[in-house]
């Protein structure tokens, strides 16, 4: 929303005064806005809303403290026109002194008493700094003079609020009888007026678990009036609470007779089944047995009219099988789940929700049964892997058969898994060639799928041989596919991952640009691709991508959680209140997994599925987030010790210093132990940690930073001999590591491609290495280069410790060089991709001309080389940068 929309001008010769200020303002141009509110502060200087919008331009353009003492100029001056209000407020929500913006409007309230606006603003100030007590008197206060219900349920709200909040029972139960107390005062009154104040009604009665007193109310006309919809069906969960399952029972099956597709009217019907067969009631119109139960579902199904066959009755025969098994062997009622999975499949095949739906009860067959008649789901209709289906339908009938049978079969062999790639390709590029794809900007394709499942395959086969060729034969596929159907995101995400396999970054990144990912995806979809940018060389678009990465946290926690509370009262929907947390989150608050790791399909087995991937993953990424984090405090404190204070004022840092040190190399040692297996790379899982290949590379990392950091330590001591000492054994270390890289990155017979990732990673790890060495050098030539001659290169009187000390930290310097060097014959020599695929022959023997030629080889190619060109850049501005750091000019 534009900011000149927010604000109520009194006066059309001040509002043409401002709108220029506006304009730029609302455009981003701060400093253009900034010049207008001068033009305009010149002619009229005391002109609040000119100054207000002034501040604003100074924030935004860094001038904090100058837009500080504008704002506090003004809130003395205790303004109450809202064109000034609401631009101090914009202020001093974007520098987050929320509590001000509560200041302004106090003041505004006492000068202008019967405002309703102003009071209404108030009020929300006092929502984004979650002070409870306050919403609820400024609530009744705009109440009194203007008697409307949202005010009073504003009031109420605010009273559940502290409630919410408070520990002390005594005072929470006090809190709520009074809320409740204040609606029912209403409902006796005939006042009530929306469905949210009923709503607010019954969470109040939820928070004192008054289960009977909701269904009475659920039950009253009044509910009836303000919410539309089944009272039945709002009754069932305090029906639940209440365990009156022969209520729930009976309501459920009411309900399920004329909404047979309504699952959840299904999950509540099972539930109230299974405590009834406890209780063996064995009444007649209760279904209290799972024959009873089995009956009332095959009803289900008779009554559906011919033509309109609905998935909830037959979901509804899984369901029980699932239940059933938990304590017997349901088949002699049911029959067997294979026949029950087998049947859904055959109706409802045409959906392309058919096959995720079964995916949850294909697990309760025995993996030997499932295994051994796998081929009964792809021919169920007459179908097999080498069906030529004529029609679109048919078609997605042919893809759910196919995928039914890939989920239950055993994980082919690398032969099979190429040869049915093959043929699901080739599936592709006839339904391409008989015209049954069309271009669409916004649909998905049914023939897409033969192209996934295909890479699927190429991807088990590549696993198998450790090969990249079948990984750029699916590659080639899925940017055709996505040539045609390019909004298709299931294409998008396997062409990131797949990308990542072979360690090319930058042509995953074309592609993860075309997803548009926005908000809470950034977070949600980070380990996908932004978690990938650093391990795969190419810092500079990693800071970009964790650049936006912040903003979206900054923003949301600063901003958009809270506004989302004010909107939820404007628009009076309570429960939303209660879901954005009020104050700001803590900084340190516990870490949480919030990855979404179901994006990418995944067609594996249940036997194959691993349970234990996210918990795993987590801790491993944490471990990571630890030690990195170990090794920049360490670093932080280095800097710290290199100001020019006595010894006796360093000591602390020295000490924090050595335990940091102390902690980071302890962690390294059981870091190593822990993560020294190497995960199984996944499809639709994240790649394996960086943890793994930093504590398992033969690149001595742990002694290399201690050994370096504790020498930092002792030098800002002056512990010479110590420092002589550690000088030794950090150029030896720099000798090793630049042999041991070179051994671990080494490229030789082997696929090239396969093995990018691997390369392109501990290359990674090497150059933070670097990276850290350097900096840290430099720390060492500002502790021994005295102030007074920092800025020559002329010998000044020192010690001859002192000479020895320059000149050990010269030879790290020279030794880190040669290091660096030798790191650059090695990029001047990496091997390119070995691209060779099949798909361009197929295509001309079928005639099939796309609309665009395959990018894949330019993009391997183009991303490989930038990479590298980047390494090379990087590496020649840390060597000029060592070159001029020397002292000792016979080094």
């Amino acid at each position: 929303m534009a900011l000149r929309s927010q604000h109520v001008h009194d006066g059309g010769v001040v509002e043409r005064r401002l709108r220029p200020v506006y304009d730029w303002l609302d455009n981003g141009y701060n400093k253009k806005a900034l010049q207008e509110a001068e033009k305009v502060l010149k002619k009229s200087p005391s002109l609040q809303a000119a100054r207000a919008l002034k501040a604003l331009a100074l924030y935004r353009l860094g001038r904090a403290q100058e837009a500080g003492a504008v704002l506090d100029a003004l809130v003395e001056e205790k303004p109450s026109d809202d064109t000034t209000l609401q631009a101090m407020t914009m202020s001093f929500r974007e520098s987050q002194q929320l509590h001000k913006v509560c200041t302004i409007y106090e003041n505004a309230v006492k000068i202008d008493t019967t405002n309703e606006e102003l009071h209404s603003h108030l009020f929300m100030s006092y929502v984004r700094v979650g002070d409870f007590r306050s919403q609820q008197r400024a609530a009744m206060a705009i109440y009194k003079f203007a008697p409307k219900n949202p005010y009073y349920f504003w009031a109420v709200m605010s009273i559940v609020l502290q409630a919410k909040e408070t520990e002390d029972t005594t005072k929470r139960n006090i809190l709520l009888t009074l809320a409740q107390r204040m609606i029912d005062n209403f409902i006796s009154e005939n006042r009530m007026e929306a469905e949210q104040e009923a709503r607010l009604y019954i969470m109040i009665l939820e928070l004192q678990e008054k289960w009977e007193d909701i269904i009475k109310f659920i039950e009253s006309p009044l509910y009836g009036q303000l919410i539309p919809g089944s009272i039945s069906q709002a009754c069932i969960p305090y029906l639940k609470k209440l365990g009156r399952w022969k209520k729930v029972n009976i309501l459920c099956k009411e309900l399920l007779y004329d909404n047979l597709d309504r699952w959840d009217y299904y999950m509540p019907y099972f539930d109230s089944v299974f405590h009834l067969m406890k209780e063996n009631s064995n009444e007649e119109n209760i279904d209290d047995t799972a024959e009873k139960c089995h009956e009332f579902i095959c009803q289900l199904v008779e009554s559906m009219s011919s033509g309109r066959t609905l998935r909830g009755p037959y979901l509804a025969r899984l369901e029980l099988w699932k239940r059933l098994s938990v304590e017997g062997d349901p088949t002699a009622l049911l029959g067997s789940a294979l026949a029950l999975c087998v049947q859904y499949l055959r109706v409802f095949a045409s959906k392309p929700c058919a096959v995720p739906d079964l995916k949850v009860y294909l697990a309760m067959i025995p993996q030997e049964e499932r295994e051994a008649n796998c081929r009964d789901f792809l021919t169920c209709l007459g179908f097999d892997e080498n069906s030529e289906p004529e029609t679109m339908d048919d078609i997605q009938r042919h893809i759910s058969c196919l995928t039914a049978w890939r989920l239950t079969a055993p994980r082919p062999g690398t032969t099979d898994a190429l040869q049915l790639a093959a043929t699901l390709r080739r599936h592709y590029l006839r339904s391409l060639e008989k015209n049954m794809i069309k271009y669409s900007t916004t649909e998905f394709c049914s023939a897409d799928s033969y192209a996934i499942l295909a890479a699927h395959h190429y991807f088990y086969a590549a696993t198998e041989q450790k090969s990249s060729k079948p990984i750029l034969e699916a590659l080639c596929l899925l940017e055709l596919v996505l040539l045609y159907s390019p909004a298709n995101y299931h294409v998008k995400l396997l062409l990131v991952q797949l990308y990542h396999l072979l360690g090319n970054a930058l042509a995953a990144d074309s592609i993860y640009r075309r997803l548009e990912l926005k908000h809470i995806q950034l977070v949600s979809l980070g380990w996908l691709h932004t978690a990938r940018a650093d391990a795969a060389c190419v810092p500079t678009r990693a800071l970009q991508l964790l650049a936006d990465l912040r903003a979206f946290h900054t923003h949301h926690a600063k901003d958009q959680s809270i506004e989302h509370m004010t909107y939820a009262y404007k628009f009076g929907t309570f429960e939303k209140v209660v879901e954005p947390p009020a104050p700001p989150a803590p900084l340190h608050a516990a870490h949480t997994d919030n990855r979404d790791l179901n994006i990418i399909v995944n067609w594996e087995p249940p036997e194959l599925q691993d349970p234990d991937l996210r918990s795993r993953t987590f801790d491993q990424d944490m471990a990571y987030l630890r030690l990195t984090d170990a090794l920049l405090s360490s670093v932080t404190l280095c800097t710290e010790l290199a100001e020019n204070k006595p010894i006796e004022e360093k000591m602390q840092h020295y000490e924090q210093l050595r335990t940091c040190v102390d902690t980071f190399s302890e962690a390294m040692e059981k870091c190593t132990e822990k993560y020294c297996v190497y995960e199984k790379i996944t499809i639709s899982g994240p790649f394996p940690s960086r943890i793994i290949g930093f504590v398992s590379s033969p690149v001595p990392y742990r002694e290399l930073y201690s050994i370096t950091l504790r020498m930092i330590g002792e030098l800002s001591m002056n512990n010479t001999d110590k420092v002589h000492e550690l000088c030794d054994q950090v150029v030896a270390i720099i000798l090793i590591s630049s042999k041991l890289i070179v051994q671990e990155i080494r490229y030789g017979a082997e696929d090239n491609g396969w093995s990018m990732r691997d390369r392109l990673e501990s290359l990674s790890n090497y150059l933070q290495s670097i990276g850290v060495l350097t900096y840290l050098l430099g720390v060492c030539y500002e502790m021994i280069t005295p102030t007074n001659t920092k800025k020559s290169k002329k010998k000044a009187n020192r010690s001859v410790d002192q000479m020895q000390t320059i000149k050990l930290i010269d030879n790290i310097n020279v030794t880190l060089q040669q290091a660096i060097a030798s790191l650059e014959e090695l990029m001047d020599l990496w091997p390119d991709y070995d691209f060779s695929v099949d798909l361009e022959e197929e295509l001309t023997r079928m005639n099939i001309n796309p609309t665009a030629p395959s990018p894949v080889e330019n993009k391997l190619k183009l991303g490989l080389d930038k990479i590298i060109e980047d390494i090379q850049n990087i590496l020649k501005r840390k060597t000029a940068y060592l070159k001029g750091l020397i002292l000792n000019t016979n080094t």
